[in-house]
């Protein structure tokens, strides 16, 4: 497993809470042979007054069936995100691309991405008391029985960000990659990240966070006895006046990286 926190850029006024955690241990990849399933969305609004977009997605698949129990090298993961962002007075304008494909992936590749790009003007309304929120998060869980190659396994990881902006622009990004076309092809992969600035050579002004978090659960051999036990959690925020906020956050699980 590696995690990677990156760089978290804030420079201006307000409050900023930071940790930064870098752990290398060895974890599994999944790798299971299905029929590919694509689908890919955009959004698109730029209004004045108010606004709102929801979205949510779930995915469960197996290298067996999904019947609430693990056979003998069986590997099961799960993919989730959300997403929930919402203007009121303002102008708003907000560009979004969500695609799923089921399909064995390789480095680079990811089942699920998506990019958020809003910018907001609380002033755009004339009354100058608009404010823009917004939640997002991605997660994972990994699961498998044990074989000869790999040991028994059970990880799961989330991230995500919020931001209340009376002014500003985000951009956020969120990957996961938890089929691969064979154990070592490429690892298990969860990746976000946020980056606000200001409008018009002026600052963002709001707040905005970031976090990341996992349980990562593995054995030993071909025994499902417990062995290793791991649990890591980052979080970073701003509030203020904000020049600039980027925090970017990457998870890798694999036999090879």
């Amino acid at each position: 497993m590696k995690l990677t926190i990156g760089k978290c850029l804030i420079f201006g006024t307000g409050t900023s809470i930071m940790k930064n955690i870098s752990v290398l241990t060895m974890a599994i990849a999944i790798a299971m042979v299905l029929v590919s399933t694509t689908g890919f969305a955009m959004a698109a609004t730029t209004t004045t007054g108010s606004m709102s977009e929801t979205s949510s997605f779930e995915w469960t698949i197996s290298s067996d069936a999904i019947d609430g129990v693990l056979v003998p090298g069986e590997r099961q993961s799960t993919t989730v995100y959300g997403e929930n962002t919402q203007a009121a007075g303002g102008t708003s304008s907000y560009t979004k691309s969500f695609g799923v494909d089921t399909k064995n992936m390789y480095q680079g590749q990811y089942n699920v991405d998506s990019t958020k790009m809003f910018t907001f003007d609380g002033t755009g309304d004339g009354n100058g008391t608009g404010n823009a929120i917004s939640n997002e998060n991605i997660g994972i869980d990994t699961m498998g029985m044990p074989t000869s190659s790999w040991p028994a396994f059970h990880n799961t990881v989330n991230a995500g960000s919020s931001f209340d902006l009376v002014k500003g622009s985000v951009t956020t990004q969120a990957q996961s990659r938890t089929v691969t076309a064979y154990p070592g092809a490429a690892p298990v992969a969860l990746n976000y990240g946020i980056r606000v600035h200001g409008l018009d050579n002026e600052p963002a002004i709001g707040s905005a966070g970031a976090f990341m978090d996992g349980h990562l659960e593995q054995g030993r051999g071909t025994s499902t006895e417990k062995s290793s036990d791991l649990a890591f959690s980052q979080q970073s925020s701003v509030s203020g006046i904000i020049y600039k906020y980027d925090q970017t956050m990457t998870y890798e699980s694999g036999i090879n990286r």
